[in-house]
């Protein structure tokens, strides 16, 4: 699978790390789901591959007894992630380039960072060379369905096809997977309760602390900003149930 990154702006994600926070949590539902037939015991190792303020890297760390490990690219979310988990180890380094030994981890997970990559095969034979024989891999991501049916998608058409241009489609995942030798590949679909959106995600969006609205037009991103402030001033009830994929893997 050759994927290259979408045409469009350039995110900065040392400056994105400012507001993050204020826009991002860690969601105990993500991480039960990435848990979700894996057995880890005190001695296990797990990796965190671009953790960046450590929100689901610090709830995950809390609901095992494995050591867990956080690494992102980008100083400034490392930065705001030690200030709050100064017990988990957190290294700054490309997906693409591990800086661990072979063989050094148990278990392996990505929460929507697959995207971000600019070199997807090689950060998966990165992970696939990290893992132990028998360790287990768990990337969370989005179909271009699950993409089209985002809030985010109603009110800025452009981002649905910015990331559908950045995420590969899961077949094409999950080909790559195969091709660099783990097995056992597998994806689960998993849709969330619904949830009202109010202040929080219109503060969200203001702050664009979703990555594919730094890579829209201006006068898209006015526009869509606009209908969504019409929306809720109008007392629009705006129910929204998000769709993610659990692609899992393992190496012999």
């Amino acid at each position: 699978m050759k994927h290259e990154r979408a045409k469009s702006r350039s995110i900065d994600y040392d400056e994105v790390s400012k507001v993050y926070d204020s826009v991002r949590a860690g969601d105990p539902e993500i991480v039960h789901h990435i848990l979700q037939g894996i057995s880890l015991d005190p001695h296990s190792l797990v990796l965190d591959v671009g953790c960046g303020t450590a929100n689901n890297t610090r709830l995950l760390a809390s609901t095992i007894k494995a050591k867990v490990v956080g690494l992102d690219i980008s100083f400034g979310m490392l930065e705001k992630a030690r200030r709050k988990v100064e017990e988990i180890p957190l290294t700054q380094g490309p997906a693409s380039a591990l800086p661990f030994i072979d063989g050094s981890f148990h278990f392996v997970f990505m929460t929507e960072v697959l995207h971000h990559l600019p070199d997807i095969n090689q950060a998966l034979s990165e992970i696939y060379r990290v893992l132990a024989p028998g360790g287990s891999f768990c990337i969370v991501t989005q179909s271009h369905e699950q993409i089209d049916g985002r809030m985010t998608s109603r009110f800025f058409p452009a981002s649905a096809r910015v990331d559908k241009e950045r995420y590969p489609d899961i077949s094409a995942i999950m080909d790559s997977l195969t091709r660099i030798g783990f097995s056992m590949v597998s994806f689960k679909e998993h849709q969330f309760h619904p949830t009202r959106l109010g202040k929080d995600y219109l503060d969200t969006v203001t702050n664009r602390g979703y990555s594919m609205l730094h890579k829209i037009r201006k006068e898209e991103y006015d526009r869509g900003l606009n209908a969504l402030k019409a929306a809720f001033a109008k007392g629009e009830d705006l129910l929204y149930s998000a769709g993610y994929t659990f692609v899992r893997a393992y190496r012999n």
